[in-house]
């Protein structure tokens, strides 16, 4: 009898919050998945069907109300997944549409839900939620994910922490951490040539250290001469009026994976310092470790998980998040301290390259879908 090739199942990614080509959904997990010979798609909100490294975009129309994301665009992906294969496996990527993956268990799919954050936890110092609607919205969802978690075939997160709402038995950690390939380069600028720059990416609000940061460079301006440039989006969106009125940095808005590798290469000092609240303790900073894999040194927070990368390569400077002269102090000694700089920077792209990376969390993927073969 001829042997008979297992064909593996259709993978099927769900996303409500992100872009279709978000880093970990689309560059991390779906293109690793691809290449391991599983048939991927992702349905997203977007402006139109795609196409891009044999990974289908199935779009769902966008919307511009809060309601219509939390209602109208769940609805919609669930009824683009209902015409998808039945033998798919649903791979959900965001908490709001935890109730497209109920529906589709009770129609008998196989469902997976990749936690990236402590949801309960994030909705606490969610700025658009009036305070009294808070504590009932925290407790639907973590009841809403403790329930998932019994239904649900497996459960991803990003961070160990999150773990604490689901089974052990069939939960597994899949971190956050950069794709190495993205940061290897046979021509790199020497850290010697590169633009006295600090940089800092990430979405731009108070609590993510915003003001922290350009005080204390506005500070460290006073004695020596860089440039500071900080990309991302302004949460609230009346941020940035207010801050691009009051300091003259440069700010970049959305830029894409790519554009980023090439500003970091072209920086000498990344920074991080989210407050010390308990979201930010327990949080892996996916910029701190893009930060390191591009060879740069450091500046952030001496509390939460952040320190422990930083101490384990020796690669930076912590600091109290809320103060200014410290992080002014932080940015001076790194830009005078050129050789010392380049040596931090030396020592957590290795650390990087070796050890904490998306080549090897990638294995822990492909093991979870090694069950539904």
């Amino acid at each position: 009898m001829d042997n008979v090739v297992k064909r593996k199942p259709s993978i099927v990614m769900l996303a409500n919050g992100h872009p279709p080509f978000d880093t970990r959904i689309f560059l991390k997990e779906a293109i690793s998945l691809s290449r391991n010979g599983f048939d991927v798609s992702i349905i997203v909100p977007n402006k139109s069907n795609d196409e891009r490294d044999g990974i289908k975009i199935i779009a769902v129309p966008l919307v511009t109300k809060g309601w219509q994301k939390l209602i109208v665009t769940p609805w919609r992906i669930f009824i683009k997944s209902c015409k998808q294969s039945k033998d798919a496996i649903f791979h959900i990527h965001d908490s709001d549409i935890l109730i497209v993956g109920v529906l589709l268990k009770i129609i008998g799919r196989r469902v997976i839900y990749d936690a990236h954050e402590d949801t309960p936890l994030q909705i606490s110092y969610q700025h658009w939620l009036p305070t009294i609607v808070k504590i009932p919205y925290r407790w639907f969802y973590y009841i809403l994910e403790k329930f998932c978690g019994i239904i649900f075939n497996k459960i991803i997160v990003a961070e160990p922490v999150i773990a604490k709402y689901f089974p052990v038995r069939k939960t597994i950690l899949i971190r956050n951490f950069p794709i190495v390939d993205a940061f290897k380069r046979e021509s790199v600028r020497p850290y010697m040539d590169r633009a006295e720059r600090l940089v800092s990416v990430g979405t731009l609000t108070k609590v993510r250290g915003l003001y922290e940061m350009l005080e204390g460079a506005q500070k460290a301006k006073e004695k020596i001469d860089f440039e500071f440039v900080l990309g991302g989006k302004f949460a609230p969106a009346e941020l940035e009026q207010k801050t691009k009125a009051s300091y003259s940095f440069t700010f970049l808005s959305w830029i894409s994976h790519r554009e980023l590798v090439d500003l970091l290469f072209d920086s000498r000092i990344g920074i991080i310092i989210p407050h010390p609240i308990e979201r930010y303790k327990t949080n892996y900073p996916v910029k701190l470790f893009e930060f390191m894999a591009a060879g740069i040194p450091v500046i952030a927070s001496k509390e939460g998980e952040s320190a422990y990368f930083v101490n384990e390569a020796q690669c930076g400077i912590l600091v109290d998040p809320l103060n200014i002269e410290e992080i002014a102090k932080a940015i001076v000694w790194l830009f005078q301290n050129t050789d010392e700089a380049e040596a931090m920077g030396k020592r957590g792209q290795k650390l990087i390259f070796e050890k904490y990376n998306w080549e090897i969390e990638s294995k822990q993927l492909l093991e979870v879908y090694k069950d539904f073969e």
